[in-house]
């Protein structure tokens, strides 16, 4: 929600309030209900399920603080208001994303607080280009370094992705394989989306495209914690 044309856009904020709406249903549906919807004899892992929901309730605080911000607090402020919004959204979904991805690949329990602590010079810029008024310190300096993370994060996932594929293929062999590709192919989608979010510029296609992307990755993640069988229980790691 770049721009205030997108406010006055009955169509898009239907479908700005449907996304958050589903994401916080889909979140509560995670926390909550113990039974499985998709497949009942597949028993998910609860560690996916926490850090999923978590997620999923961050995007829709993220709706939230998008909209506050730009109708009631910094209605008036489009440079601060857009660097504390990306700000936020930088440092809360892209760790959560990472943790999500994390808790998908079941060989090893692997720490998501690095990718938690690597935030803290997007929050440092962001200050200080809120305080100095300055788009380039507290916008495009944060993207570069976000940027960086990302880049790092995929490479690092690409390697974990491997080494799950080939501890699959050592325990589960009888198994169908498809998760291994499926958490690349999320993976991208996720940071297809958060382009869209902080790069858009007032753009209502982007606007549209993110949104609809948020539906996607909503109903694919609920999909995907469901039906990923909890591995490491049946294994006995």
């Amino acid at each position: 929600m770049y721009g205030q044309e997108s406010i006055f856009d009955p169509f898009f904020i239907a479908l700005y309030s449907g996304a958050a709406l589903l994401a916080l249903v889909a979140a509560l549906y995670l926390l909550l209900r113990r039974g499985n919807a998709f497949e009942p004899e597949v028993s998910s892992s609860r560690r996916l399920r926490r850090r999923t929901a978590a997620f999923l309730l961050t995007v829709t605080l993220s709706h939230v603080w998008w909209w506050l911000l730009g109708t009631v607090w910094l209605s008036d402020d489009r440079l601060v208001r857009n660097i504390l919004t990306i700000m936020l959204d930088q440092v809360t979904l892209v760790p959560l994303v990472a943790g999500v991805l994390l808790a998908m690949l079941q060989d090893r329990r692997r720490p998501v607080w690095p990718w938690w602590v690597a935030e803290v010079p997007v929050v440092v810029l962001g200050a200080a280009g809120m305080a100095g008024r300055d788009w380039h310190v507290g916008y495009t300096l944060a993207s570069y370094w976000q940027m960086a993370l990302i880049v790092a994060f995929v490479i690092y996932y690409s390697f974990a992705v491997r080494r799950y594929g080939r501890w699959l293929l050592d325990n589960f062999a009888d198994l169908d394989h498809k998760e291994v590709w499926q958490s690349l192919v999320f993976a991208l989608a996720l940071f297809a989306a958060y382009w869209l979010y902080t790069s858009n510029g007032g753009s209502m296609l982007r606007e549209y495209l993110s949104q609809v992307l948020t539906l996607v990755i909503t109903g694919f993640l609920v999909w995907r914690t469901e039906t990923l069988q909890e591995l490491r229980d049946e294994w006995g790691g």
